[in-house]
């Protein structure tokens, strides 16, 4: 018994197998580990390999008629670009397809990568494979550029200016597999917006002075023209009952010589244009009442305040800024009446001469080139932008709408909310809203909201601080009202060294990533170059 009792105790001792067994599961182990590091080493290939082919593929897509000679040799410089040596795997088995009619770019290709621990199970490499296909975008686009065309721009800002504008131009054209589906607008804005000789007296331009508005200042300092009353500023009554009869202008003009008044209508200001001589219109127009000011409400002779009023900036005293008739008012007759008595004194208009100023002061941009298709038409205007005058962004982003717009005055943008297009709105500007305040009683020069004293700007102040203010608020809610239409904004200022205004520029853009700060001309450029890639519209599609 006690000889088979150490028999069984000798079967029983196991204290000899641990390192036995261990050993024999460390193989496997160490093979699962090694082949972990081996597999995350694939996908990490993968995902380098997705995004050199994406980046491919964007860049065959956005070049129409790339033959696919050309087309592979762009994907190579892509992937060599995007999947340095380095990295772990090499690219193979590259394809590039161009399906044309459909307007597909598809890219494929693999990656293998050596493996370590698996190697030891037989499995040399790990190959991985990705597709990219990009779809050409099928979208209309319709795009309008509004820049800023004031003095301080003058020199080598316009010029750069001009350069940057005609770069987004060309690449988009060139970019643009149908041209029919590609329009392009320009809004130069300064202390205006010009809409252009060729719509002189058309009926939305108020010719019947039913605008309340319209040669307000001929009225008084609170004139409104069109306030249903037969008095005006001065005090005399013509019976006339105003607004719905005829011209809706009752109201006459006091004879300074006298106490009596004479029952004339008030002119307006195509009346006064025809008046003078070696004058005309040059085509700028004044900012509708608020709110339609920075809105696309269509002009309707239904309603008054949404027609738009010639800009025309009245003849004024001696030592005040525009001064340029004879009023043929003496000192003593100056001395003795109320500014705006001397304003609303309209006869010497006939037959004047302006000389050392003008009534188109402030009129100083070129027009607006509505939306078209023609790449010419663009580049010319672009290339005829000067830079004169003073700064009013919301008056430019106001007409940039418009121009977007598929009802009048312009009428070649699509509806806004058409899903099959793209709205996109380009703001530039080198510095801050300025009206200059000052100016007397009048409260400010005459702008596109009249003068101050008038308060058509929603503040009543000669202080051009805070009339610039006023419109700062007027360009965020411009801008805000622009992105409710559904129109994308990219917003940009140059060489601008006020915080206030770069705050206000990026807060008007759709998103933070829309706004471009340029301190210098080739950052200008670079920033149009990368609205241009944008606006190219081309998704990954799968």
């Amino acid at each position: 018994m006690r000889g088979f009792d150490k028999i069984r105790t000798f079967l029983a001792d196991a204290s000899g197998n641990v390192a036995t067994i261990f050993s024999i599961a460390l193989a496997p182990l160490t093979l699962m580990a090694g082949g972990a590091v081996d597999f995350n080493q694939a996908m990490g290939a993968r995902a380098r390999l997705a995004e050199a082919l994406d980046s491919a593929a964007l860049a065959v897509g956005s070049q129409p008629g790339l033959d696919e000679d050309r087309a592979e040799a762009m994907v190579m410089d892509y992937i060599t670009a995007n999947y340095p040596d380095r990295d772990p795997g090499s690219v193979q088995n590259v394809q590039v397809s161009i399906d044309e009619r459909n307007g597909i770019v598809r890219v494929s290709g693999e990656s293998q990568v050596q493996t370590t621990m698996l190697g030891l199970m037989g499995m040399d490499a790990i190959t991985v494979d990705w597709m990219s296909e990009v779809m050409r975008a099928r979208m209309n686009l319709e795009l309008v550029m509004v820049l800023d065309n004031t003095g301080s721009m003058s020199g080598s800002k316009i010029r750069a200016l001009r350069d940057a504008a005609e770069v987004l131009t060309e690449t988009l054209f060139d970019n643009a597999s149908d041209r029919d589906a590609l329009s392009i607008g320009l809004v130069p804005f300064a202390a205006t917006v010009n809409v252009g000789t060729q719509f002189a007296r058309a009926w939305w331009l108020d010719p019947e002075g039913e605008a309340p508005h319209h040669g307000s200042w001929m009225a008084g300092e609170a004139g409104d023209r069109n306030n249903g009353h037969g008095n005006d500023a001065d005090g005399c009554d013509d019976g006339n009952p105003g607004l719905g009869q005829g011209r809706g202008r009752g109201g006459g003009q006091r004879d300074p010589d006298s106490d009596a008044c004479n029952n004339e209508a008030l002119p307006t200001h195509w009346d006064l244009f025809d008046d003078l001589r070696n004058t005309s219109w040059a085509g700028c127009v004044e900012a509708r009442p608020m709110p339609y000011d920075i809105e696309d409400e269509a002009p309707s002779a239904n309603n008054p305040e949404t027609l738009f009023v010639p800009y025309f900036a009245p003849d004024e005293p001696d030592g005040y800024w525009n001064d340029y008739l004879d009023d043929g008012l003496s000192r003593r007759d100056l001395r003795d009446m109320d500014v705006w008595d001397v304003l609303g004194q309209t006869s010497h208009y006939s037959n004047g001469r302006p000389s050392g100023g003008n009534p188109n002061r402030a009129c100083t941009t070129q027009p607006v080139t509505p939306m078209t298709n023609d790449e010419r038409t663009i580049l010319n205007a672009i290339r005829s932008m000067g830079a004169s005058g003073n700064t009013n962004i919301p008056n430019g982003i106001a007409w940039g709408t418009r121009l977007l717009s598929p009802q009048e005055p312009f009428t070649e943008g699509a509806p806004f909310g058409d899903r099959e297009t793209i709205k996109a709105m380009v703001i530039l500007t080198d510095g801050e809203n300025v009206i200059s305040g000052g100016n007397g009683e009048l409260m400010s020069d005459y702008n596109a909201y009249g003068y101050a004293a008038q308060g058509r700007l929603g503040v009543r102040t000669s202080s051009g601080r805070r009339l610039s203010e006023a419109l700062d608020d007027r360009t965020l809610a411009a801008c805000a009202y622009a992105r409710q239409q559904g129109i994308r904004v990219y917003t940009i200022t140059f060489q601008v060294n006020s915080s206030s205004t770069r705050q206000m520029m990026e807060e008007c853009a759709s998103h933070p990533s829309l706004y471009f700060d340029s301190p210098s001309s080739e950052a200008l450029r670079n920033a149009f170059e990368l609205i241009a890639g944008d606006l190219s519209n081309l998704r990954i599609s799968r």
